[in-house]
């Protein structure tokens, strides 16, 4: 799903009356201004006011790239009533929210799980699942991800090894944290991409034109180097 995608799908949502995670913020959507790049709503005040995509795609940024999105801090700077762009995300039926020490944060499902222009606050399992998560990530130094043809061998392979057992995240790939190292073993029958097998490391950077090609791993955009011996996945 690209933001296009998201864009198409709040234009659904025109003519609703979307309810605030804050209370008594509700806000109505009156247009999506492609050409302005701009979302137009009006407040529960009955003020008209507008939005620029710009502060939705940080956070879908967020929301692809992160177990969570804390809106206040993605749009920091970004001026007030923040709230406002959180609404919109909400009430798409492909996010949820929930608390972390009462801030309100986001979560970008797999599948839709409520309906367009509705809220729905996440279950205190999967809450707790993504808060684990979060901290895990703060705790990571570094970001390695392993593709194999035979997954269930090259997984027992590991255990046997470090003696701490992989976790699945979804059908053909398993993580682990372990010394500030997350490990992501991903079969490559997932992947639609023709990518070797081997062993690569997740390295923040600008791709170089010409030397990158683009693949998708766990539904995460990279561009997969092989030059010199460097093995680099660069997320985008």
């Amino acid at each position: 799903m690209t933001f296009d995608d998201v864009i198409n799908d709040i234009e659904k949502m025109v003519g609703l009356e979307l309810e605030s995670i804050k209370s008594g913020a509700n806000i109505t959507l009156i247009e999506v201004d492609r050409i302005g790049k701009r979302v137009k709503l009006i407040t529960s005040s009955g003020k008209s006011k507008t939005r620029p995509f710009s502060e939705l795609k940080k956070i879908w940024d967020m929301l692809c790239n992160s177990p969570a999105a804390h809106v206040d801090s993605v749009l920091s700077g970004s001026g007030s009533s923040r709230n406002q762009p959180e609404t919109v995300m909400a009430n798409l039926p492909y996010i949820e929210w929930f608390l972390i020490d009462k801030r309100k944060h986001l979560a970008l499902m797999k599948e839709p799980t409520h309906d367009y222009g509705t809220l729905l606050k996440m279950d205190e399992i999967k809450a707790i699942e993504i808060i684990d998560k979060l901290m895990d990530m703060d705790n990571t130094a570094c970001e390695v991800v392993v593709i194999t043809e035979d997954i269930r061998s090259t997984a027992d392979t590991y255990e046997k090894i470090n003696g701490v057992p992989l976790k699945s995240l979804s059908q053909g790939i398993y993580e682990q944290y372990k010394d500030k190292v997350r490990f992501i073993f991903v079969s490559k029958s997932n992947l639609n991409e023709q990518v070797e097998a081997g062993t690569y490391i997740v390295v923040a950077g600008t791709s170089i034109a010409g030397i990158g090609r683009p693949v998708t791993i766990d539904g995460k955009e990279y561009d997969l180097i092989l030059q010199g011996g460097l093995s680099l996945l660069i997320p985008v």
